[in-house]
């Protein structure tokens, strides 16, 4: 009786666990957004952690969601796959962001900034680079919860462009929630494809390419 309740407790996750084993990878070609580097081809590009629950330690750097197995219960941590080394999810960010603008002939240089930086604080970091275009995106919400009866995906954030010295140039809003359902792929994957999509989105703004001088 008790080894049949144990193998209840355990067949939604096992169920997931399988699905998401057979998923297709997506190459790194297909994760890389497609964006426009403008005139300025030195530029500096930073992320900011500004979700309250990661700033305030209750959620680890790495946080980008929850997996819920069938019934809606959290899976262990253990059966949720992790991202590669120590990368936090402004690490994820910021190297989507690089990779598409030197794909697209821009000179990147990647300024790491601590959770909840001032934008201050990041223009006098990125002034060390030498760099003539400053691309800040701030985090102030990505948590998506997949799996069960209702997977969402919240979200909020803000690019900024601005000049030597921190003079703002352009800037851009995108906020929402969406209805999750799962695809062909790695969970991780589908989400960084809508993390591309995102950010192709916010780049293609007119206000953000005329910030970069397109």
């Amino acid at each position: 009786m008790k080894t049949w309740l144990a193998f209840k407790q355990l067949l939604p996750i096992l169920v997931v666990f399988l699905v998401y084993g057979c998923t297709t990878p997506v190459p790194k070609s297909e994760l890389t957004p497609k964006l426009y580097s403008g005139t300025e081809k030195n530029v500096a590009v930073g992320v900011i952690e500004a979700r309250p629950y990661v700033v305030s330690g209750e959620k680890g750097p790495r946080f980008e969601g929850i997996m819920r197995d069938e019934f809606g219960m959290p899976i262990p941590s253990f059966f949720t796959p992790k991202r590669p080394g120590e990368e936090r999810f402004v690490d994820l960010l910021s190297g989507m962001i690089k990779d598409g603008l030197s794909d697209a002939g821009a000179n990147v240089s990647v300024v790491g900034l601590p959770a909840g930086s001032s934008a201050d604080d990041a223009w006098k970091k990125m002034s060390a680079t030498g760099a003539s275009r400053y691309i800040l995106m701030r985090v102030n919400e990505s948590n998506w919860n997949d799996g069960g009866r209702s997977p969402t995906y919240k979200y909020a954030f803000r690019l900024v462009v601005a000049g030597k010295g921190g003079t703002v140039l352009g800037s851009k809003d995108l906020a929402g929630e969406e209805t999750r359902r799962r695809g062909k792929h790695d969970p991780l994957d589908n989400y960084s494809l809508t993390y591309r999509r995102f950010i192709e989105s916010m780049f293609s703004d007119p206000a953000i390419k005329q910030a970069l001088g397109n």
